[in-house]
């Protein structure tokens, strides 16, 4: 894996999308269209869809995000979008696909990142998922936000979907977790390759002016934990629905386990940001999502 490709892997930022219907507990709503790429849903009169800006508390820092609130009473499905390092494509186009598919989608920047406080390390972004599930499943913020907390999904993009394995295949909370061109720590700072991977990645942090992070620090603390952030383990050990849609070929690993029912694992011609398949990632998410994430 050459500089520029690293550089892309960290270029991007999480993302997702996945659209259908889903029936709301409370009342009777108006469903969304199946031509949802086109046609917005016609707003609830009670309960229109909304956006909520969110302050999270993560160890004693804000984290800042926002909502996407679903049409309709709910409680709906609630996926977790998470980005990639720095996060520069926040696919929220994406997000707003999701919304009215029925899903809410909470979008968030870590520690250290787009205006969050604290310091940004891969440690620190985990354990920020931690802080927003947390804040989203206590039970007036549930309320609130029209969360069902026993529908949640993460999903992440390059460094983002890493995040979104580690964190969602561990959490009990976490029903299903799809990751789009996965970052393996495990993998890529293995091998002959590890050396020159490692170089980028530290020259690539020291670009992108996130708060407080020394990219040596960061490097150190993911190289700390590697073992605890070998991705092939954690998925060959989950019965929980994964999916994993790479274009690159570093996770072919997960070819060796066919047999597993829970496991997606595709590889597409296209590129690190999924430029010209936006239309297909949307139809193989969304059935992916009605599938595992709603009843």
């Amino acid at each position: 894996m050459g500089k520029l490709y690293l550089q892309l892997i960290f270029l991007s930022g999480f993302f997702l999308m996945s659209l259908g219907s889903c029936k709301y507990n409370s009342r009777e709503t108006e469903k969304p269209s199946e031509d949802y790429l086109l046609i917005d849903e016609k707003p609830d009169l009670q309960d229109p869809a909304r956006i909520e800006e969110l302050q999270i508390n993560s160890s004693g820092s804000t984290i800042f995000g926002f909502e996407y609130v679903a049409n309709g009473p709910g409680p709906h499905p609630t996926v977790i979008l998470l980005h990639g390092i720095p996060g520069n494509e926040r696919n929220l186009d994406i997000a707003q696909n999701l919304r009215r598919a029925g899903y809410n989608v909470i979008f968030f920047d870590y520690r250290g990142s787009w205006g969050s406080k604290g310091v940004f390390s891969f440690k620190n972004s985990l354990d920020d998922i931690d802080a927003v599930l947390d804040y989203i499943t206590t039970p007036e913020n549930s309320e609130l936000l029209r969360v069902d907390s026993t529908r949640i999904a993460l999903i992440g993009h390059s460094m983002g979907a890493g995040l979104a394995m580690i964190k969602g295949i561990q959490d009990p909370r976490v029903k299903a977790v799809a990751g789009i061109s996965v970052f393996n720590p495990y993998t890529i700072f293995q091998g002959p390759q590890a050396k020159g991977n490692i170089l980028s990645l530290r020259e690539y942090i020291s670009t992108l002016e996130v708060l407080n992070c020394d990219p040596n620090n960061y490097l150190k603390n993911i190289l700390d934990n590697v073992e605890q952030y070998n991705i092939e383990e954690l998925v060959k050990h989950s019965n929980k629905p994964i999916l994993i849609i790479d274009e690159h070929k570093n996770n072919n690993y997960l070819a060796r386990y066919p047999a597993k029912k829970n496991l997606i694992y595709k590889i597409w011609n296209t590129d690190h940001a999924f430029t010209n398949k936006r239309i297909a990632l949307s139809r193989e998410l969304n059935n992916w999502l009605l599938k595992n994430l709603t009843p």
